[in-house]
């Protein structure tokens, strides 16, 4: 299994996936009987992938999802799950939780102003960018209620990139700090509070 790697602290728990399996032996791994209606195949292994993370992490556990499209755990656990260009990640905790993982690509910077303000991080690279998106993406899922104005609701204190490291935010006049890792093409990318 590639398992890219396993975090497990003491108030939550990481699964990061590399996706280099075919879909049908990503379902022979998750023991499922059948492999569920998506329409590509890369989102059969994004599926899959994410529930085999989810039971390495935490067995016998099932999601299903909120009104706002949030996913909920059958245990006591608040859980985030993403996937990015054949990497997925998941996130289990008793505290509520947001993770993202972005391929860093000139997507982000492209659809920049629809997350930015253009005053704040102006010029921004793309790595920087996509780090951007992926602390708002990660408060948004953190929030789980929708219904966010990514310029107005999330304020992104200016940082300095490096391999790791936290981030600080302001949502809605609420102080965050964001915790991120560069693994491997990808910026991974989490909220624990």
């Amino acid at each position: 299994m590639p398992i890219h790697k396993i975090i497990r602290k003491k108030k939550y728990q990481i699964g990061i996936w590399n996706i280099t399996e075919k879909s049908n032996q990503l379902l022979r791994l998750s023991k499922m009987e059948s492999i569920p209606k998506f329409k590509t195949e890369k989102r059969i292994k994004e599926f899959l992938s994410c529930r085999l993370l989810l039971n390495e992490l935490r067995p016998h556990i099932f999601i299903n999802y909120n009104e706002y499209g949030a996913p909920e755990a059958n245990t006591n656990d608040f859980v985030s799950i993403s996937h990015s260009k054949n990497m997925s990640a998941v996130i289990l905790s008793k505290n509520k939780v947001g993770l993202d993982i972005e391929k860093i690509s000139r997507k982000a910077l492209n659809l920049s102003s629809k997350f930015m303000s253009k005053d704040i991080h102006a010029p921004v690279s793309t790595a920087k960018a996509t780090l951007i998106w992926c602390c708002k993406e990660a408060i948004y899922k953190w929030n789980q209620k929708g219904n966010i104005n990514f310029i107005s609701d999330i304020k992104i204190i200016p940082f300095k990139i490096k391999q790791h490291g936290k981030i600080n935010a302001i949502f809605r006049n609420k102080s965050l700090t964001l915790y991120y890792e560069k693994v491997n093409t990808h910026f991974l990318v989490y909220i624990c509070k």
